[in-house]
């Protein structure tokens, strides 16, 4: 059996580094609402969606990081009747995932919960469209107050 354990060291920067990341989204996303002017719920709600897949990310390397019990553990709580199969296992840091790989060629995941990567997913989808539209609105608003440099 082949096997690819979750190193401690690149988990614990992950998880420190987005962590800090939420933390700091989060306070400018309220701090931006708080504020008000053009944008500024776009931009608020931006930076909080980002933290939001900041903390599924954290979430997803915490499960990996307290799989301690090693990833055979993790395949057999899984999905004990497949576990039988399982001829090794590789680690996913982006998004988060342990994959109990199978003999006869698939897998299945263990440790991290399933829907993590879909929340990640939407809210780094939803932060992207509120940032575009918060410059939008910033561009439209500038380009109102000072009619000179609107073109034509």
């Amino acid at each position: 059996m082949t096997s690819s354990y979750p190193a401690a060291l690149p988990l614990l920067i992950g998880i420190v580094a987005a962590a800090v990341t939420a933390f700091g989204l989060t306070g400018y996303g309220f701090s931006a609402i708080g504020r008000g002017g053009p944008g500024a719920v776009a931009r608020g709600g931006a930076a909080l969606a980002g933290a939001l897949a900041a903390v599924a990310y954290v979430w997803g390397l915490v499960a990996l990081f307290l799989d301690d019990s090693g990833t055979a553990q993790a395949c057999q709580d899984a999905n004990p009747t497949l576990y039988g199969h399982v001829s090794g296992y590789s680690v996913s840091y982006l998004p988060p995932a342990l994959n109990c790989r199978m003999s006869s060629g698939g897998s299945y995941s263990a440790a991290v919960p399933g829907f993590l990567t879909p929340v990640m997913t939407g809210c780094a989808v939803i932060a992207v469209t509120l940032v575009l539209i918060a410059v939008a609105e910033d561009r439209r608003s500038t380009t109102s107050e000072h009619p000179e440099k609107r073109t034509t």
